[in-house]
């Protein structure tokens, strides 16, 4: 069967041959190729210019495994609210909505939008996949921050209503979360900015492991604003994203943290190094069950002895990375706990109370000096750090013993409780101090910590009638809980990414969240592959 030419090619090949070629040699044949040529032109131009190249996809390396499976749950979902690069609630599948003066109900209007694959986006779907949230399917933790919500209804196909039992405007965050994001009902189809790439074909080499193809998602509300139409996230420890980043192999390196801020600061560029202020906190876990952890005088004494104000600068070599002396970080909106009355003094004065409250105790480091274990992750900067807090412990009496365990191992000894102290990173998207509260409730831990007068105030702020009583009780239940020693603060770490300059849309924010959708390439700059 003879193969099938294009007109247009066929156009451009008369165009550009030879007059005799063209059969128009002679001086009476000039008129006719000059309206003919006129003519094509204005019609056909277009289809005369060479193809555009297709625009590489967007390479990404994600050095750490939990922000690896955020940004791409992100990726491929939607929630009735998003977020912009600078971490602002924006509309999502809602295009609208309002809250009623009392704080207590949220109306959402839906825009027409469609799941991957064409079915629209209905209040229905919107309304079971909340329920589901709220009865446990997308995490007891979810489940608890939904904990307000007394109703979910749909009055009409586009409008959702949520009903509150005391006014939670972090509801509208939690709501741009990919835990929240809305499902077609039967299908589970999902309806965000990208879906995953088709899989390589028999002659395409396959994906290497932890790598993740995206690509736009055509049904998607807002595909004709999506610039970059593929992306390729790779997951790396933090040594090789830096590598491939600096020899211009990757366009961007997300999810850092502890392990590789100062490789990044030393061998890339200081433009492409970029820093955020999560709602983030570490804190050493308390296992409250055994001695000499189940005195509170030695939960105390440990808390005293660290030198909090020294780490910021010491371990993230800069001030950003602010003391915890409770359980939550600073800058939480609406949200001022009351510092310990320990606060205000000198170090050398907290580190001679510390030793005061552990001969309190019956702790005689002369006599033989108490050894604590610390679990921690395989990370040589949660060493490093560790290294700098054994110091503190050591100056008061107390050695220190590392429990290093890969990081899969490390929250699985969390969750279980198997551990004396246990160095933990908590962090939030969320504008709000319950991810950092609502683990230390009675029988939500197994390392023993209870205290059922600061439960009390927790479930008292639910029903609480205004935004600041809610407040105020939620920050006595943290004051009691850090009192009694649930957990002891150290710092709010900094994350940290690299970005190309090729890359626009890209913004540091205190949620952490850099949501590809968002993101664009400038091509005229050349990427080095």
């Amino acid at each position: 069967m003879p193969r099938r030419v294009p007109f247009s090619s066929l156009f451009c090949r008369w165009r550009d041959a030879p007059p005799r070629e063209r059969g128009l040699a002679g001086p009476e044949s000039r008129p006719l190729t000059a309206a003919v040529s006129a003519i094509g032109c204005a019609l056909l131009l277009a289809a005369c210019q060479p193809e555009p190249a297709e625009e590489p996809p967007l390479t990404i390396s994600v050095v750490d495994e939990q922000a690896f499976e955020s940004i791409v749950a992100d990726a491929v979902s939607a929630g009735l609210t998003a977020r912009d690069p600078e971490g602002r609630v924006i509309p999502g599948l809602a295009q609208s909505w309002r809250v009623s003066d009392d704080g207590l109900s949220i109306v959402f209007r839906l825009r027409d939008a469609r799941f991957a694959g064409g079915a629209p986006v209905r209040a229905a779907d919107v309304v079971q996949s909340i329920e589901r949230a709220r009865a446990g399917h997308a995490g007891p933790q979810v489940k608890d921050m939904l904990a307000g919500v007394t109703d979910v209804s749909a009055p009409l196909p586009d409008i959702v209503e949520i009903a509150l039992g005391t006014p939670q405007p972090e509801i509208l965050e939690l709501l741009a979360t990919p835990d929240l994001a809305i499902r077609a009902r039967g299908t589970r189809a999902l309806a965000g900015a990208y879906v995953p790439a088709p899989r390589p074909g028999p002659e395409d080499p396959p994906l290497a492991e932890g790598e993740v193809h995206l690509a736009a998602n055509g049904d998607h509300h807002d595909a004709a604003s999506l610039s970059v139409r593929g992306v390729i996230l790779k997951q790396q420890t933090p040594d090789v994203a830096i590598r491939d980043f600096n020899r211009g192999a990757t366009d961007m390196v997300l999810g850092g943290r502890l392990d590789g801020l100062g490789t990044a600061r030393v061998t890339a560029r200081r433009e492409a190094l970029r820093l955020d202020q999560p709602r983030a906190a570490l804190l050493l876990l308390v296992n409250q069950k055994s001695p000499p952890l189940d005195d509170p005088q030695v939960r105390t004494a440990l808390s005293l002895a660290i030198n909090r104000t020294a780490l910021g600068p010491g371990q993230f070599g800069s001030q950003a990375a602010a003391p915890v002396t409770g359980l939550t970080p600073p800058g939480l909106s609406g949200y001022a706990p009351a510092p310990p009355d320990w606060a205000a003094l000198p170090f050398a004065a907290r580190q001679q109370e510390a030793r005061r409250l552990l001969a309190e105790a019956g702790i005689e480091p002369a006599a033989e000096r108490p050894k604590l274990a610390v679990a921690v992750s395989d990370s040589p900067a949660e060493e490093r750090l560790m290294t700098a807090i054994a110091a503190d412990f050591a100056a008061i009496g107390i050695d220190m013993l590392l429990e290093r365990r890969p990081a899969a191992a490390h929250r699985k000894a969390v969750d279980d409780g198997a551990f004396s102290l246990a160095l933990v990173r908590v962090e939030t998207a969320i504008d709000s101090p319950l991810p950092f509260l609502l683990p230390n409730r009675c029988g939500a831990n197994r390392h023993g910590v209870c205290l059922p007068e600061a439960d009390a105030l927790l479930t008292a702020s639910w029903t609480a009638p205004s935004l600041s009583e809610r407040m105020a009780a939620l920050a006595a239940a943290e004051r009691l809980w850090a009192e009694d020693g649930a957990a002891i603060g150290i710092v709010r770490p900094l994350g940290w990414s690299l970005v190309s300059e090729r890359i626009a849309g890209f913004s540091t924010n205190p949620s952490a969240v850099h949501a590809l959708r968002h993101l664009s390439l400038q091509t005229s700059r050349s990427l080095i592959r």
